[in-house]
């Protein structure tokens, strides 16, 4: 009879489900203060961990925080899938896939995203830790929102997909920065006409890029 050693996957598990927890915590304590202020010690006791089990998931309260910020931005990977999964992969090509590209996050509600994470990340700058633009966060998608896309296409590699995503997505942590100082991150239809405008803008760009025109 063969015994199957299953204590690594339980490890695995219990450490999965402590970082949930932990990450859980944070978003909760970040949505009932209006912002990330809270020390290691109140988080570890909403999560019903220990201060150290923090720091063997986290290298710091910053980490917490940041990845926090991303868990949510990543939810944009998830709509992408949805927007995306009812719809054929279309022909691969390198036109092909940033139309889909582009069609997916026109659809997608980011302003609300950008305009939830400002106030974390300005909220964080004043706590005296070291302030996090958004296109952090952004970067720390790109590379899930490149693998979604990359399983979509056969006709172009891993290095045309990851630099198309981090073109557009860099892109947009720009258009963030734009659209906020323009609308202070107000969420009505002036502010929203301002994130298509700059949006489109963006497009554009990425699409035509800087050859010489003929």
């Amino acid at each position: 009879m063969t015994f199957q050693n299953t204590a690594p996957d339980r490890r695995a598990e219990l450490k999965a489900r402590y970082r949930q927890a932990i990450l859980d915590a944070a978003d909760a304590l970040i949505r009932e203060r209006g912002k990330p202020q809270f020390s290691v010690d109140e988080l570890a006791e909403r999560a019903d961990v220990s201060r150290r089990t923090v720091f063997n998931h986290f290298a710091s309260l910053d980490d917490v925080i940041m990845t926090t910020c991303t868990r949510v931005l990543s939810a944009t990977v998830d709509e992408f899938r949805a927007a995306t999964a009812s719809t054929p992969a279309g022909d691969g090509s390198r036109e092909g896939l940033f139309d889909e590209l582009t069609t997916a996050l026109r659809n997608i509600d980011l302003p609300p995203v950008v305009a939830y994470l400002a106030g974390i990340l300005n909220a964080e700058g004043e706590n005296g830790r070291s302030q996090h633009g958004i296109s952090d966060v952004f970067t720390r998608t790109t590379e899930q929102l490149s693998t979604e896309i990359a399983a979509r296409t056969g006709a172009m590699d891993e290095f045309e997909v990851a630099i198309l995503v981090s073109s557009v997505m860099n892109g947009i942590a720009i258009v963030s920065a734009h659209w906020l100082v323009r609308t202070g991150g107000a969420l009505d239809a002036s502010s929203r006409a301002v994130w298509n405008e700059l949006l489109d803008r963006l497009m554009v760009t990425v699409r035509t890029g800087y050859a010489p025109s003929n």
